[in-house]
């Protein structure tokens, strides 16, 4: 057994375990007790097995499994007992708070509400629900006053608490009243990435009309919030929402994309890597650089990394020690966040399932690299699908040709886009000019995505 395949069946051991707490809530103090056997198993099998021989050898390496797999319940245990502290353990039913704290993530505004999340010195971090005006922003000081309560599962497909706990959200303040307190805090480096993306969706609403101007956001920034409810579920029921949430989903998919496009105009593969590798730090530095976008850059980036040294299989090494180091930190993300589980999902699809199908696909044709793109958004699909129909309870039967048709021009319309929205802060004008094929492209996609939803049986819901 090679050295990488071991590695391997540790990183493996150590989500299971993850995974084994998240669906067991196990005491921490049960862990290390669970820990504590795995050593016992190990030692055992070390001193009476024999490490010479093979087998020997193999029962050692599964001694370690077991104990790298306890140190995930353990991990994991730690992390599903954590409740936000002494203050909020003891926080009975809801109340009526006057507290202040600072912003400390970016504003979460809809189109009748907004949501904050506070960060309150005894409290911890509070989501709070208020209306869209006054308008806060991140790293603000604000005092808020209303009711405050521990959230609540309002059904049992979706588990609430544990949704928000992966951001160490533990309290809700419903229906505000927020006010200003302070605003001359020096901005870090997060808060100046935020004014970039609040500047560069600005620009993009100046030099374009709805609904394009909230789905080239989208698809650039991820500023989902503002697309019009026919446009959201017309792409739901296509099949195509992923194309504007930033996940490691997406990502990977539009890399791909861009990967056999710049490989058509013959552009050396090294130089298509490091494009590529520049686009993605743009792009992560432009949406604000939050979790969610830092998670999917990374799974690009392995992707394109694997593409360009021609070794696609051995990167399953590195998708998984990334994950592992995630859930390592926070292990909330294999189970309640979606977007996790998707990237890892549709990564290896396009690792281990894409070129199987490729091989398959010797009807389709090379032009435009339609066989490809067809091969990479199918294997996608196929490995997402178990996580889309759990978590949404819907089946896109169209998707399959909807992501086909609009897929090979995202790309494009994210690099029109882009440009467009640069050069908007030195001249709207000029941006005006370089949207137009981006406004093409934006209305061909529109277009596809309202046709095929209208047709029966598009979706149906489970």
């Amino acid at each position: 057994m090679t050295k990488s395949r071991v590695f391997l069946f540790f990183l493996v051991s150590f989500i299971g375990g993850v995974f084994f707490s998240s669906m067991v809530k196990i005491p921490p103090i049960y862990a290390g007790g669970f820990f504590v056997l795995g050593l016992l198993v190990l030692i055992f099998a070390f001193f009476y097995t024999g490490a010479k021989n093979s087998g020997g050898k193999n029962k050692i390496i599964f001694g370690v499994c077991i104990v790298v797999f306890t140190l995930g319940v353990w991990r994991g245990a730690g992390a599903f007992d954590y409740d936000g502290g002494l203050a909020v353990k003891n926080f009975g039913a809801e109340r009526k708070m006057i507290f202040s704290g600072r912003i400390v993530e970016e504003p979460d505004r809809r189109f009748n509400f907004a949501q904050y999340v506070v960060d309150n010195e005894a409290l911890g971090r509070v989501l709070v629900k208020t209306d869209l005006y006054p308008e806060f922003f991140y790293g603000d000081t604000v005092k808020v006053s209303g009711k405050v309560a521990k959230p609540e599962n309002q059904s049992a497909d979706f588990d609430y608490q544990n949704y928000l706990a992966k951001d160490r959200i533990f309290l809700i303040g419903k229906y505000a009243d927020v006010a200003l307190v302070d605003r001359s805090a020096k901005k870090d480096f997060y808060g100046h990435l935020l004014g970039i993306k609040k500047s560069f969706t600005e620009i993009i609403n100046k030099i374009l009309l709805e609904p394009h101007a909230s789905f080239l956001s989208a698809l650039l920034v991820g500023a989902r919030r503002t697309l019009p409810e026919e446009l959201t579920d017309a792409f739901n029921a296509t099949g195509t929402s992923h194309i504007v949430a930033i996940s490691g989903y997406n990502i990977s998919i539009i890399s791909i994309m861009l990967l056999n496009f710049l490989s058509h105009l013959f552009v050396p593969r090294r130089v298509i890597f490091w494009i590529i590798g520049i686009c993605l730090i743009l792009f992560t530095l432009i949406a604000g650089a939050g979790a969610s976008v830092v998670r999917a850059a990374i799974m690009g980036g392995l992707l394109i990394l694997a593409k360009r040294e021609g070794r696609l299989y051995s990167i399953a090494n590195a998708i998984v020690l990334a994950g592992a180091v995630m859930l390592f930190f926070n292990p909330y993300l294999l189970r309640y966040d979606a977007g996790f589980q998707l990237s890892f999902l549709a990564t290896f699809g396009l690792v281990y399932l894409a070129p199987y199908l490729e091989k398959r696909f010797t009807r389709l044709p090379e032009f435009l690299s339609i066989r490809s793109n067809s091969a990479a958004t199918l294997s996608a699909q196929i490995m997402t699908l178990p996580i889309i129909l759990f978590d949404f309870g819907r089946l896109s039967l169209i998707a399959p040709l909807a992501n086909v048709l609009i897929l090979p021009v995202v790309p494009l319309t994210m690099l029109f886009g882009f440009l467009a929205g640069a050069v908007g802060w030195v001249s709207l004008s000029a941006a005006s000019i370089l949207a137009l094929p981006a406004w093409f492209l934006l209305s061909y996609q529109i277009w596809i995505v309202k046709i095929l939803s209208a047709l029966p049986f598009a979706a149906i819901s489970l």
